[in-house]
């Protein structure tokens, strides 16, 4: 198989019905890219052979590290498709200055973990796939808020400390750094600020979380503050907002390791599955 027999462009609304399709194939490869294509279809590329529709990618350019997943329907696998189609996404990725790539699996499934390290993607750090399904948390009015531009520093400083700390006392982040407020992260918070809100404390922000579709994500408590029961009511005030939002579902990811586990499991969510998240460094 040739990259010059395979078509790519951005998945088109026209063709969900048939991405959704071949997804379902193989629900341990493909439900990640279901919820992409539910919540952020933009990101995913689609790969064609003549008119069939035999692979997709979440390609998400950033710089200076990207992110890919590569998903082949199961009657086009074992003819090279899958092997374009991670040259085509790499060599784009490396004109548009990304230096390294991020990447995801089943932690159980052999074939893919086979895949992965051929193409040069080893393992990084596991994280656990969880979900809630139920009624809504009867809790009394705690003090969140709506997050605003002003609330950058405050929100980025905590969130950059937390998941630090976190990742060093997992292990499995050694070059692990508190990450730096940036214009473009600022740019990029405010833009996305009707999924944000803040947990204010004697006047303070004490807690930080992001809402992505119907997933819960960066759910950070200031350090000095953790121990003291913020972070579980602010996690049912988020998942009730996303019940509100008339998801049925809340969706979280938990790196393996990570003392959080036991607020997640105490308010009933449940482990699907392990995923292994990779990374590789191009090379020009």
């Amino acid at each position: 198989m040739n990259q010059s027999d395979i078509r790519f462009e951005q998945l088109k609304e026209k063709d969900f019905n048939n991405a959704r399709e071949i997804l379902k194939q193989d629900n341990d490869s493909g439900d990640d890219l279901l919820r992409e294509l539910s919540n952020e279809p933009e990101s995913l590329t689609a790969a064609f052979l003549g008119d069939n529709l035999v692979a997709l990618a979440q390609i998400e350019k950033t710089v200076p590290q990207s992110y890919l997943v590569v998903y082949v329907a199961p009657n086009f696998r074992r003819q090279g498709i899958g092997s374009e189609i991670v040259k085509y996404a790499e060599n784009m990725l490396l004109v548009g200055g990304t230096q390294s790539i991020m990447s995801a699996i089943h932690a159980d499934n052999d074939s893919s973990l086979t895949f992965a390290r051929k193409h040069g993607y080893n393992n990084y750090y596991s994280s656990t796939f969880m979900q809630r399904t139920g009624e809504p948390f009867p809790i009394e009015a705690i003090p969140v808020r709506p997050y605003t531009d002003e609330d950058y520093l405050a929100s980025q400083a905590l969130y950059a400390e937390a998941f630090h700390e976190m990742r060093v006392r997992v292990g499995s982040f050694p070059n692990s750094v508190i990450a730096k407020p940036s214009e473009n992260n600022r740019k990029s918070w405010y833009e996305d600020s009707s999924n944000r809100f803040v947990y204010v404390e004697n006047g303070e922000i004490a807690a930080h979380g992001h809402l992505h579709g119907n997933e819960l994500g960066s759910i950070s408590v200031r350090t000095d503050l953790q121990g003291r029961g913020i972070g579980k009511k602010f996690i049912m005030y988020l998942c009730n907002e996303l019940y509100q939002r008339g998801y049925e579902t809340v969706e979280l990811w938990c790196v393996v390791g990570n003392y959080a586990r036991n607020i997640y499991d105490s308010l009933g969510f449940k482990e699907k599955y392990i995923a292994e998240f990779q990374h590789k460094t191009l090379q020009k």
